[in-house]
């Protein structure tokens, strides 16, 4: 193989394997990573290394050319110290079975790029995109310089001018590729949970105001009996019975916002079976208040003994994001069916409809997206496509019809949990 093959062969698998890693770790090991962050790296850069020794250019005296440099100088500086005289130790291993005069211009320019990474992997995280570009650019430029100069001096071998600047570029361009796309990568899984965080807030802070009007009705109960209690005339058969009345409806009051508390805390990623029908019942609890302030009729028809895989917190906000959307359609009041079945194959179907007032066959397409909603100003958007997201990852479907003044039906299908 030429230069060019070989080097495209090393960025291409580079380039799949941290895209599979970084797909893996956040859709399923995010909490394994946190954990054994540096033996991921290492094992993963590892990989990397070998792959990229194995098929290299083998040229005069020994000197082979390949991309091990991208995943030495990435692994070192997202893993530290520690994880960058790792991979240092396993390029030189895998380089030794080659020998050759060349492996010593190795070891020096390896262990060059080693300490220089060690110093300013600890600050590296921190640094902007744009800087953590620059400095792996300047890694790849310096190391393609000091490389061909010591082959050059040291072994009277020059390189021709167009393999130089093959070399080169692909390696710059490589390690700037990768960079840029690891950065991508996690600043898109953050922006995600904090769009799902942010969501979760949106629809707290909107059933704060039907939560603050039943917890003030028996507050406004249990003052009425207290006012009473200070009448002397009163019998003791009624002053306990004001007294228990009033214990009962600060006893509901509490409940309510127990209920409220156990939805906006933090909760834990933990997959398990959930109960379909459970669940819902906890999101009805929490926006029946909602659903009497717009006058919605909430009926249910749910069945029982089904259960999906999932992250329960995570089901239970998709179904509260969706009934709610169902409700604010109905400004007026209406009716909203919840319904459950077990269908062929092994699955669940959800059904939330409502007689709202319906999305038109564009707003209908444009549905999930990001930044689109049907509420005007009002919305974002965000609320679907967190309900979309939620239910691509337990492996369902969504499945809406709507038409304008009559109404929306969601019909949500989920494989059953064994």
């Amino acid at each position: 193989m030429d230069l060019l093959t070989v080097l495209v062969l090393n960025l291409i698998f580079i380039l799949i394997s941290t895209f599979a890693a970084q797909y893996i770790i956040a859709e399923h090991l995010s909490a394994f990573f946190k954990k054994f962050a540096k033996p991921a790296i290492i094992l993963i850069a590892g990989i990397q290394i070998g792959f990229c020794i194995s098929f290299s250019l083998i040229a005069t005296e020994h000197f082979m050319f390949d991309l091990r440099l991208i995943p030495i100088v990435l692994g070192g500086l997202y893993g530290g110290p520690i994880v960058s005289i790792v991979l240092f130790m396993i390029a030189i291993v895998a380089r030794i079975p080659f020998g050759g005069s060349g492996i010593w211009v190795s070891f020096f320019n390896t262990l060059t790029i080693t300490v220089f990474i060690s110093y300013i992997s600890v600050s590296f995280k921190e640094y902007p995109l744009a800087k953590k570009l620059y400095t792996v650019v300047g890694i790849a430029v310096s190391y393609t310089i000091l490389i061909f100069l010591m082959k050059a001096a040291i072994f009277n071998d020059p390189s021709e001018l167009w393999f130089i600047f093959i070399y080169g570029i692909t390696l710059t361009a490589g390690i700037f590729i990768v960079t840029y796309f690891i950065e991508i990568t996690k600043q898109n899984n953050y922006l995600y949970k904090a769009m799902i965080k942010s969501d979760k807030i949106e629809v707290v802070s909107h059933l704060a105001a039907s939560v603050s009007h039943e917890v003030r009705n028996p507050l406004t109960v249990t003052r009425g009996f207290l006012q009473m209690l200070k009448d002397p005339s009163i019998t003791e058969d009624k002053r306990l019975f004001y007294l228990n009345t009033a214990i009962d409806e600060l006893d509901r009051a509490e409940t309510i916002i127990k209920d409220y508390l156990s939805f906006a805390k933090p909760q834990s990623k933990i997959t398990s079976a959930i109960c379909v029908k459970d669940e819902i019942e906890k999101a009805l609890e929490l926006i029946i208040p909602y659903a009497n302030h717009f006058s919605v009729n909430i009926k249910k028809d749910l069945m029982t003994g089904l259960y999906v895989y999932g992250e329960a917190p995570k089901f239970h906000q998709c179904i509260l994001n969706i009934i709610k959307n169902g409700i604010e359609a109905m400004p007026e009041g209406g009716d909203m069916l919840i319904s459950t079945r077990e269908k062929e194959n092994g699955l669940a179907s959800i059904v939330i409809k409502d007689t709202g007032c319906g999305m038109s066959a564009k707003q209908l397409a444009k549905l999930g997206e990001p930044y689109y909603s049907t509420k005007a100003e009002k919305g974002t958007g965000l609320g679907m496509m967190v309900v979309y997201k939620i239910i691509h990852e337990m492996a369902g479907t969504i499945e809406v019809q709507s038409k304008l003044d009559e109404g929306t039906q969601f019909t949500i299908t989920l494989p059953l949990s064994s």
